[in-house]
């Protein structure tokens, strides 16, 4: 799990430590520089973790592009093996969907891990979004691809529980014999399971219209279901995920204030790495 910020970089509208939900996705076309038999470029704008795009080489490019020119301010990769297959992968951005440079003030990345990954920088009129992958002893694998606006939560989220980091669910199940001997177990699923909840929120959040909107938001969750959200992405990186809403979220007003009101809590379901 990672959080990549741009240099300098302290947020668009709200400062960089407070929470990002990353639901909105631009529409988008996928192309590869190579791809491996039985793979599909475009299956990583579906939003679904076990359809699969997988390079040919090694050194290789994934490449989403959109429409026409869209502000975008975040870019995010879920269900990879770059941290288990040792890929560096450098964001690239396209203002013609033609030429790529390398994305200002950030640097090639190396995960860690398999887990979710996420760009945040100074929203720009892109037209496409390229990651170049290099390195590594496996050919990159991708199942999740996309770029567009964040919404930046107005507050900071209550950090006590569980972390994101932490939150990797693992269910067994144990064989044993009539005897009692111990034959064995089998895991019988993986994920992440975690709430993060946000408080002192002001009347004007919950009102605002327009896509990148607590509405907005709730549409999405209604209708669509995958987001990457990041808790505090400066102070904790490693507090980011691929999930879903296990329940709708909603605002609770706890105090007569317009300007602190209400708080919300997301309660998730998330994509854990093997």
């Amino acid at each position: 799990m990672s959080v990549v910020i741009q240099s300098g970089f302290t947020g668009n509208a709200q400062p960089i430590d407070q929470p990002r939900i990353c639901f909105d996705k631009h529409t988008a076309t996928a192309t590869a520089s190579g791809t491996a038999s039985g793979y599909n470029a475009a299956l990583v704008t579906d939003g679904e973790t076990w359809s699969l795009w997988r390079a040919s080489t090694f050194t290789s490019t994934l490449t989403i592009t959109f429409g026409s020119n869209q502000s975008t301010n975040y870019a995010a990769l879920g269900a990879h093996n770059l941290g288990s297959g040792s890929s560096d992968v450098q964001l690239q951005t396209s203002t013609d969907g033609t030429t790529f440079v390398n994305a200002t003030g950030i640097s090639s990345h190396s995960p860690t891990d398999d887990s979710a990954i996420v760009w945040l920088f100074e929203t720009a009129s892109l037209r496409a979004i390229r990651f170049s992958f290099s390195g590594g002893f496996l050919p990159p694998t991708i199942g999740v691809a996309q770029a567009g606006e964040v919404l930046e939560m107005p507050q900071l989220s209550v950090f006590t529980g569980l972390p994101i980091s932490e939150s990797k669910q693992v269910r067994y199940r144990h064989q044993q014999s009539i005897t009692g001997d111990v034959l064995g177990r089998a895991v019988e699923g993986a994920d992440l399971r975690f709430d993060m909840t946000v408080q002192n929120l002001p009347e004007t959040f919950r009102a605002a219209a327009g896509d990148i909107t607590w509405k907005g938001f709730i549409n999405h969750v209604d209708n669509t279901g995958p987001f990457f959200i990041a808790a505090k992405p400066e102070s904790y990186p490693d507090d980011v995920a691929y999930a879903r809403a296990t329940e709708r979220p909603r605002f609770n007003r706890e105090r007569p204030n317009l300007n602190n009101s209400g708080a919300v809590t997301f309660q998730c379901m998330g994509y854990a790495a093997p």
